[in-house]
């Protein structure tokens, strides 16, 4: 048995590629004044974050085709290891438009390949290989088509029975279904967390009475971002409102990935509350405040945190 590793999950990964033009023309030529190419999909956001924190981890998915290739490719600029399954079908593009006139980004996203009934199974297998030897799992991103929308509660059951721990960033049916699964973490976003519970939110009050009904249901830790409103926390019996650090917000592209990876590094060193509300809110401003999807370094994150103002519910 070697060191307990961490294990990220992306089942419908990207190739992101953001383009930049002048004055975004639909319907027209538009000539693309720069663009830059990075691996997408939220599990290897994390990895990509987790690399400057020095854990041991491992990033694993679903990957197919030609895109697939390039987006191995695109992974080799990342020292942590990788171990997908691939599949008949094409890794999707994701092509993000960002107008330099207005600052507005059109998003234009393929769906990924078709997972058949055997490849599924194919990942089932690969996924347990690697529960053997993991303290905890993360599992983000949404499901690619084929597979059913209870497939993350199928993995966080198999995670509960090697005695890892999970997060669980997805939405709709998947995050529905997963937290019936009873996940360690969920991360939802204000929407995702909306749509979880079935409710709209006028006040942080009432977001803590819906995240004392998961702890009652076993979901020890929740973390809800609220974008420029900061996030909110329950964990361990307290729950904070966190604010963000005054930084000047470039993309969000990642920054609820910077939080994951941060709550990551939380749970494994055993942290308080506190810390995990302050650490995990300096982890996506900081993200924030930097170009596409590129992710704040631990280094600055532990530098910061101590500034994030903090106020328990």
């Amino acid at each position: 048995m070697g060191v307990k590793m961490i294990l990220t999950v992306t089942l419908n990964p990207a190739i992101d590629r953001t383009v930049y033009v002048e004055d975004f023309k639909t319907g027209g030529l538009n000539r693309v004044k720069a663009s830059k190419t990075y691996p997408g999909g939220k599990g290897l956001n994390v990895s990509r974050a987790l690399c400057s924190y020095g854990l041991a981890q491992l990033a694993t998915g679903i990957i197919g085709g030609a895109n697939g290739m390039q987006l191995m490719a695109l992974l080799e600029n990342y020292d942590f290891p990788k171990d997908f399954l691939v599949v008949k079908g094409e890794t999707r593009i994701n092509i993000k438009v960002n107008d330099l006139k207005t600052g507005l980004i059109t998003e234009i996203n393929e769906p990924g390949p078709v997972i058949s009934e055997k490849e599924a199974e194919g990942f089932i297998d690969l996924l347990k290989k690697h529960l053997e030897n993991c303290e905890l799992i993360v599992l983000s991103g949404s499901l690619p088509l084929g597979l059913s929308s209870g497939f993350y509660a199928r993995c966080i059951e198999l995670a509960s029975e090697m005695k890892a721990k999970t997060i669980l960033d997805a939405d709709g049916e998947a995050l529905s279904l997963g937290c019936r699964a009873v996940p360690f973490a969920i991360k939802p976003n204000l929407g995702e967390f909306e749509r979880l519970t079935g409710k709209t939110f006028a006040g942080y009050r009432e977001i803590k009475e819906e995240i004392k009904a998961l702890h009652e249901a076993g979901i020890e830790l929740v973390l809800v971002s609220l974008g420029k409103e900061g996030s909110i926390l329950g964990y361990r019996g307290k729950t904070y409102h966190a604010m963000p650090l005054p930084v000047k917000v470039k993309s969000t592209v990642a920054a609820g990935d910077s939080m994951v990876a941060a709550l990551v590094y939380c749970i494994h060193h055993g942290f308080s509350p506190e810390d995990t509300a302050a650490i995990t809110s300096a982890a996506g401003s900081l993200t924030a405040a930097l170009e596409g999807s590129d992710m704040s370094e631990w280094k600055y994150i532990k530098e910061e945190y101590k500034n994030v103002i903090i106020e328990e519910i």
